[in-house]
């Protein structure tokens, strides 16, 4: 589980690497579980909830199926602290294997 610390820690080397936290990033969510279908429905949800889904993959050799979403928002070491546990608590209510975690990147990649 990611913790506020992780986040505390994660936020730090980011500014400390010139990264302006004051404006909105490229957040990605990872999810994965074991069957497409399952992952499917979740993604139909965050969907709605205004994540762009990027891609629903296998990854070889475990053979997980695995969701990944964006979103482009600015976040506090609060707020991700926030949007993590949500995603692990909606992970457990549809009974999806694990919420793996986020990453970042600069919005300007992607323009």
């Amino acid at each position: 589980m990611i913790s506020r610390n992780d986040i505390s820690q994660l936020f730090e080397k980011m500014r400390n690497a010139g990264w302006n936290m004051e404006q909105p990033l490229a957040w990605g969510y990872f999810f994965k579980h074991e069957s497409r279908a399952e992952l499917e429905k979740l993604a139909e949800q965050l969907g709605r909830e205004a994540y762009e889904i990027v891609d629903i993959n296998q990854s070889f050799p475990d053979e997980m199926w695995w969701l990944q979403i964006e979103k482009i928002e600015q976040h506090s070491i609060d707020s991700l602290d926030q949007r993590n546990q949500y995603f692990y608590q909606l992970a457990e209510q549809h009974h999806i294997q694990a919420y793996d975690g986020m990453d970042v990147s600069p919005v300007d990649l992607f323009e």
